[in-house]
């Protein structure tokens, strides 16, 4: 049994213990790589479906930011939801793809983590695309319970991988972070593991969401779900 199996205090104790450093941009680090179709798979520009085309390059990705030092790895899974990979005709595969990103970085984590710096995953979520509090007739039209189930099999994937937490991350719109939240909530009451979250607000230059969601009214919403970390 790893150190981390075994032994790993829980993400929460961390941060209340001190500063935690994340890794930095896995989009980017995959773009440093110039990958044409084929080394995509023949899906060009889908980073997730790397995780089962070229796991490798992913595992020397998440690797290369904890050989410097970092406490925490995202999973390659920033546009892991259903919706998103649909777009690839990936669909069909959203649990798939989220189980081995989780499951990949939790072996890279594992074998960087000793008894000094245990090494944890973060299950990333990013956004779906759609705008459910807008008026939009396309992004916008959208209900709630639909844009929830979009997030299901995304966390389930993420969770299975073995995930310190998830990170919903680069949110523009408040009602889709608040799905996001409420898929994870209902994967908890299914399988009875709780997983903490950390939910995050992309705020503009003026200080707003996208919408026009200031920070005191996001703040409002978050407090009023079983978040753990808030972030910006």
């Amino acid at each position: 049994m790893s150190f981390a199996a075994a032994g790993r205090p829980s993400y929460l104790d961390l941060v209340r213990d001190r500063v935690v450093v994340f890794d930095g941009a896995m989009g980017t680090s995959i773009q440093n790589y110039n990958l044409d179709a084929a080394g995509y798979g023949g899906i060009e520009g889908c980073n997730e479906y790397l995780v089962l085309h070229n796991p490798g390059l992913i595992e020397e990705v998440h690797a290369s930011f904890l050989e410097v030092g970092v406490d925490v790895i995202e999973t390659d899974t920033f546009g892991g939801s259903h919706l998103k990979l649909a777009e690839y005709g990936l669909g069909d595969r959203t649990y798939e793809v989220n189980r081995e990103a989780a499951a990949l970085a939790r072996r890279v984590a594992d074998r960087y983590s000793n008894a000094k710096q245990p090494r944890y995953v973060a299950g990333s979520i990013g956004p779906t695309g759609l705008l459910p509090a807008s008026e939009d007739p396309l992004l916008g039209n959208q209900r709630f319970g639909d844009v929830v189930d979009l997030f299901l099999d995304q966390v389930r994937g993420l969770a299975d991988g073995g995930s310190d937490l998830f990170i919903v991350e680069t949110t523009q719109d408040i009602l889709e972070l608040k799905a996001a939240v409420h898929a994870i909530l209902r994967v908890s009451e299914e399988t009875g593991v709780q997983i903490p979250i950390q939910a995050q607000v992309t705020l503009d230059t003026s200080g707003r969401m996208l919408l026009g969601t200031d920070i005191v009214a996001a703040l409002a919403v978050l407090e009023a779900l079983p978040v753990d970390v808030v972030g910006l």
